[in-house]
């Protein structure tokens, strides 16, 4: 039996007993600590990062597609149905003075309260704009693109606020901490490893061995992954997390941008795309949709296999990396991670992480498609 065909196993066995589907789930590895150190900003760039066509994920923060910056790039290519220019109504520095104010709002507000925020942040700072600027943005709002296009401003300009969501670190650990008990078991002569029919028809991007950084194929990777393998897990609360993107996401322009290839809304002679967005090898093709986090995990895997004294020092050497299957090292928060070699020929690892701390586990992913409402018979050429 091969790795791969352990991890298939893995992915059948989590995805049922967690309560997932095998139709959205994607699995992370290495799981994720979410500290309240890392708060918000780390949370959320889970939720920014494009995942790929793969039952598993290895997320690197500083790598792969960002729905943000992705966004931002679509927006910069579409032509909006006004031709009104606020910078042109109101003068180049009240413009600029009015982006830092909404800048210094938490959370920014949302584009339809623009046109109230100016008339009053004007009646202070630019008494002889605030008419016409107010006037002006009440205008554009009623344009998906141009609304869109306006409320990205506070997150452009110098320097510019970070991409956010509307519910963060407190609100997950709170409802993880009311979210229910969860536990799935493995045995690697009894669970299915058939994941053709999964979302992804089977396909992986990353795939570690034993422990983080090797290969699937690693001598003792196969030799790990030959041997009877069973996994007893629990997990004292599980909980799919939800949240909206903040007030720099459009999902009416976005959509408008999907539905209709042409000019307009996109402008002819942009290097960014409908194909280069959203065709087969564009940069928006799926998106994350929830979180999959638990805490007090308990996860113990059993292989019968008697390894020689030289490979459980190596085993040991590396399990610092985290070992199979969330790839954990005892020096991440609130994990500890423990081998043990019996006399009777077992390998017993064991991974607990604490409770209260929230580990991300998984995402669930949509086509962007589905995500915006839409079929691909709903296209405008």
């Amino acid at each position: 039996m091969s790795f791969i065909t352990v991890q298939n196993q893995l992915y059948n066995a989590l995805t049922h007993g967690l309560g997932q589907s095998n139709q959205t789930f994607q699995l992370l590895q290495p799981a994720a600590p979410l500290s309240i150190e890392g708060g918000d900003t780390f949370l959320w760039s889970f939720l920014n990062n494009i995942p790929p066509l793969s039952l598993d994920q290895n997320y690197t923060q500083s790598g792969g597609n960002q729905l943000f910056s992705d966004y931002k790039g679509v927006l910069s290519a579409l032509r909006s149905a006004t031709r009104i220019d606020v910078k042109q109504e109101v003068g180049e520095e009240n413009f600029q003075n009015f982006v830092r104010y909404l800048q210094s709002l938490k959370p920014i507000p949302p584009v339809n309260q623009f046109p109230d925020i100016f008339f009053n942040w004007a009646m202070v700072n630019a008494p002889d704009v605030a008419q016409q600027g107010a006037s002006a943005y009440a205008a554009i709002i009623l344009d998906p693109i141009g609304s869109a296009q306006q409320a990205l401003m506070p997150y452009m300009q110098r320097p510019p606020a970070p991409p956010d969501w509307a519910r963060g670190y407190d609100a997950l650990v709170r409802d993880l901490s009311q979210a229910p008990q969860r536990a799935f078991e493995m045995h690697s002569s009894t669970t299915s490893s058939d994941v053709s029919k999964t979302w992804s028809s089977g396909r992986r991007s990353v795939l570690f061995g034993l422990w983080r950084g090797s290969e699937s194929t690693e001598r003792l990777s196969e030799f790990f992954a030959q041997s009877e393998i069973s996994i007893r897990a629990s997990f004292g609360h599980v909980l799919s997390f939800q949240t909206n993107a903040g007030a720099w996401y459009g999902s009416s322009a976005l959509g408008t941008a999907y539905s209709k290839k042409g000019d307009p809304p996109w402008r002819s002679g942009s290097a960014i795309t409908w194909d280069s967005t959203f065709g087969p090898s564009g940069n928006i093709q799926r998106v994350t949709v929830n979180l999959l986090v638990a805490d007090a995990m308990d996860i113990s895997v059993t292989a019968r296999t008697s390894f020689s004294r030289q490979d459980q020092q190596i085993i040991r050497g590396n399990s610092g990396f985290g070992l199979w299957p969330f790839y954990n090292g005892s020096r991440e928060y609130g994990m500890t991670t423990n081998t043990q070699f019996s006399d009777r020929g077992e390998t017993t690892i064991t991974t607990k992480s604490a409770p209260g701390v929230p580990v991300l586990i998984g995402v669930n992913v949509l086509p962007i498609g589905r995500f915006l409402g839409y079929t691909s018979a709903a296209l405008e050429q």
